[in-house]
């Protein structure tokens, strides 16, 4: 074929013309395949098209996996977790949404506003598989609030959902205790798989995931509209 690139970017503008909107398109790639010539030849004429159809803005997301042979991490008496009111979920949200390193965080707040975004998150992890009861606010033994705990799953696995720490606590090591109950909960429950995703640019979210255990299976290159 003389230029793949081309015709992919052909099939791709169909596909938009067809939905009247420019959906993501999606590259699942092993953990290991910048060290795959043949991979990264594969990816740069599928990203070329992508960008040919105005899929302009590339995003590589992390998939992980835990297993029971990692271990968990037992409660340090750094956080106390407990259960919270809707109200205090929705604040939280809002809280740990302020200066994200999370990519489609910061996307969307460019068009809305952190309570709305918290709204938006809020109702996402209430329709996934896990349950309501499993959340938890994270709060220093004083009671101040440090982040969120948000086991969740998938159709297929337990997850980690949402976590996070509240901007003035961060770079404090805190986001290491939150993913650790966690995972301590999945694990009670018997969980012997735990996945999770976060953005490569998400540099102190991805070095956590390798402290507590959690192995990449995959990289997900998502291209996407840049307007």
């Amino acid at each position: 074929m003389a230029d793949p690139a081309a015709l992919a970017a052909g099939l791709l503008a169909a596909g938009h013309e067809a939905f009247g909107a420019l959906p993501e398109y999606n590259m699942s790639l092993p953990a290991d395949w910048k060290d795959r010539p043949e991979a990264v030849a594969a990816v740069a004429w599928r990203r070329e098209a992508a960008e040919r159809a105005g899929l302009a803005r590339a995003i590589e997301r992390l998939r992980y996996e835990w297993t029971p042979a990692a271990g968990t991490a037992g409660p340090t008496g750094r956080l106390v977790f407990r259960d919270g009111t809707d109200e205090e979920y929705l604040h939280a949200f809002a809280r740990l949404a302020e200066g994200s390193l999370d990519l489609h965080t910061q996307q969307e707040l460019r068009s809305t506003d952190a309570e709305q975004l918290a709204r938006a998150d809020m109702d996402f992890y209430l329709d996934c598989p896990g349950e309501r009861s499993w959340w938890r606010l994270a709060e220093l033994p004083d009671g101040t609030l440090a982040g969120l705990a948000v086991p969740s799953a998938t159709p297929y696995y337990r997850n980690v959902g949402y976590l996070g720490v509240v901007p003035e606590l961060r770079g404090r090591g805190l986001i290491d205790e939150i993913l650790a109950e966690i995972t301590r909960f999945h694990a009670a429950e018997g969980a012997d798989r735990i996945t999770a995703t976060t953005d490569t640019a998400n540099v102190p979210m991805a070095a956590a995931f390798a402290r507590a255990g959690y192995e990449v299976t995959e990289i997900r290159l998502i291209m996407e509209s840049a307007a």
